[in-house]
This record gives C-alpha cells, structure tokens and sequence, in this order.
C-alpha cells in the first residue's frame, strides 16, 4: 500500500498508517459492468476535511478491479472513479466484493461487510430524501410563479416539515450506528451552524461509543475548531430569500484572494450558483448553466458562484474542468461558509436568480429551466421600446 497526495473531500484523515498486523489486512474486489478501462483511486476519508489517497489500480477491460491494504482501525473509504463518480466503503477488515453497472453505478451492491452495507443503506434513504426536497423546491418556485399564496403556504408547511423529518433521520443515524465510521459520514453531512446542539451532544457521546480511536479524536478536535472559529466570527444571520426579496449581500474572495461583491453585479440578471467541487449532483447541472451562459452573456446575464468547497485547488480544478468561466468566490468553510448560512442553503446544488434590481425572480431553476426562464425574460424586455 503507497500513500500519495493529500486531497479535500468531506472528511479527514492525518495519513494513512501502514499496518502489518495480518488481522488488519483488508481487499477490495471490483467488477463494474461496462465500465471502461480507467486509473481507480482508493482514498480513505477521515473527520478533519483531509482525504488521504491509500492506493491506484487500472481496471481491466471485463471491469474488474482489486485492492489489498491495512489499516490500525475501522476506516471510512471512497473508490474514485472518472467522471466524478464514487463509491463509498466503510471498511474493517476481510474480503469485501463489489459488483455495479457503470450506468447506474451508485446501486452497487456490496459482499463480506456488514458495514459497507448498512452505509448504502443510508445512502438509498439519504439519496431519496434529496430528490424530494429537489421537487419540492420546483413545486414551490412554480407555485410562487403563479401566486397561489393558500396552496404556497400549504407547500412551504410541508417542506419545514419534510426538512424537520430529513434532518431527524441524519441525526437518529449518526447516534445509532453500530459502526463509527458510518456515523461520523452522517454528522458531518448536518450543517453545525444550525445543529451545532445536536454536533455538541454527538461530539461528547462519541468517545464513550467508540473509545481511543483517531476519528473520535479527529472529529472531537474538528467540531472544537469549528466552534472556535464560530465564536471568532459572527457568522452572518439567515435573511429573507423568498422570491421577490431583495437578494441579501455577498462578499467572498475569488480565486485570487479579492472580495467581489455580488452587489457590484447590479444591473445585470445574475444567477447566484451554490455548488461544490466534490457534489456530483452540482457537476452534472453545470453543463446546463454553461449552456445558458454562453447563450445569454452578451444580454445582460452572468453567474456569480459560490463554492461550497474547503479545498482551493480541488474548487479550481473543477471550475477548469467544468468550463465554469463567469465570477467565482468561496471563502473555502464549507458549509460554514458565510453565504451559505445567509441563503439557508442545507443542500447543493442550490441556486437563485436575481433580477437588475437586486430583487430575487426565481430559485432552483435546474436543467433547461434556466435557459427557458431567460428565454422568457429576455422575449419581455426586447419588447419594450426604448426611452
């Protein structure tokens, strides 16, 4: 087993430590239907935003696939795949087998740990609940559209109620899994400006559920930095984003490290873009925001996005790669990023379009919305005549 590189992705870890001991020893074996030949990376993922990359192998042509390893302790793993895909294990020791469709790779099915299965169970609930919200969002924005305020208000009850639901779900799971590394992947999908409460009480349980490992301690010196750095800096308080709301402000540096006021792109229909380097969800939709950006730039629209990311490089790189050539800003936190918490933004991709006037038209336009909806705008405005 070789360590490389260190990467960002969600979790942490401070390195891979090599293991001898025979009772530790750990294999991965892949078989992928249709997927083609490709570098496979194997990257342990810890509680301290630090990804460590464990080993690479390059898959043969039936799909298949193996690593061998070793680890002091129960880990939770990401097989890392082109095209942005991933698979998440949590790992201990023995034989595990993996079978998938390349297609649909994200319904894998997993042999030999019981562990790696109880976190894609999760991961189907968790998965599930996401595409609820994501329709929701359009029922509401269409709602909205049309000013039905009985139904609107209806709707908006049921989406408190189905966001209370999720994240109890998150919560119930982080303190009943039997395996750490499942319950520290669910933590830290809570956002710990809101359930900060909820993080304190886990934080102090853990090391009584799961006692002298590194990702008790890890995670306890992650959630203590967190809160420091809260008290530090008054995190801007949630406002007002409803759809004709005045789009609260932002002011995050871009990727040279200058502050960019999406203030100072008044005048101008912006779509203000929350989304990640490591959310696949939001790199699928990319295309789709490129596309009405290079149809509508030269008509008053640009994009002013918010990175959800830790890591610079990692935001940079997918920013090149995505073809992403418009404003972008992220004061690298996370979910603790500033912005975020002034949105009220809990999932990505996540976006808002703001009018000339600074006023919001629109939230959560994903696929060909966006180009309709400007389409739309743009077929309105031509039809003015000029003062």
């Amino acid at each position: 087993m070789k360590s490389k590189n260190l990467l960002i992705y969600l979790f942490a870890i401070s390195g891979l430590v090599a293991c001898s001991d025979e009772n530790r020893k750990f294999n991965v074996i892949g078989e992928i239907s249709g997927m083609p030949e490709q570098t496979i990376i194997l990257e342990q993922l810890g509680a301290n935003d630090i990804v460590s990359v464990v080993d690479s192998v390059t898959s043969k042509s039936d799909g298949r696939f193996e690593f061998s390893g070793s680890s002091p302790e129960p880990g939770l793993y990401r097989l890392h795949f082109k095209d942005n895909k991933f698979i998440l294990l949590s790992i201990d020791k023995g034989n595990i087998k993996l079978t998938a469709n390349w297609a649909s790779i994200e319904n894998y099915s997993v042999f030999g740990s019981a562990s790696s299965e109880h976190l894609k169970q999760f991961l189907l609930v968790f998965r599930e609940k996401v595409r609820d919200f994501n329709t929701m969002n359009i029922v509401l924005d269409t709602l909205k559209a049309r000013g039905n305020d009985s139904l609107l208000a209806l709707a908006q009850k049921n989406y408190q109620e189905m966001n209370q639901e999720f994240t109890q779900i998150i919560e119930n799971y982080a303190d009943t899994a039997p395996y750490q590394p499942n319950a520290i992947f669910a933590a830290r999908i809570l956002n710990p400006a809101s359930e900060g409460v909820f993080l304190n009480s886990f934080t102090q349980s853990l090391g009584r559920r799961f006692p002298d490992t590194r990702m008790t301690k890890e995670f306890s010196e992650y959630f203590t930095k967190i809160n420091v750095n809260n008290n530090r800096t008054e995190l801007a308080k949630p406002q007002y984003v409803e759809t004709g709301a005045t789009a609260p402000e932002i002011n995050l540096p871009d990727k040279d490290g200058n502050p960019v006021a999406l203030s100072s792109l008044r005048g101008k229909y912006v779509l203000v873009d929350f989304w990640a380097s490591w959310c696949g969800p939001c790199r699928d939709e990319n295309p789709n925001v490129v596309a009405a950006y290079k149809k509508f730039r030269d008509r008053n629209f640009t994009v002013y996005g918010v990175s959800i990311d830790h890591n610079k490089e990692k935001w940079e790189q997918a920013v090149k790669e995505d073809g992403l050539t418009w404003t972008h800003v992220s004061d690298l936190k996370g979910w603790s990023s500033a912005a975020a918490v002034t949105y009220s933004v809990r999932s990505i991709p996540t976006n808002i379009l703001v009018g000339p006037d600074g006023k919001i038209i629109a939230r959560n336009l994903r696929g060909e919305q966006l180009s309709e909806m400007l389409t739309q705008i743009f077929a309105v405005t031509d039809q003015k005549p000029t003062p």
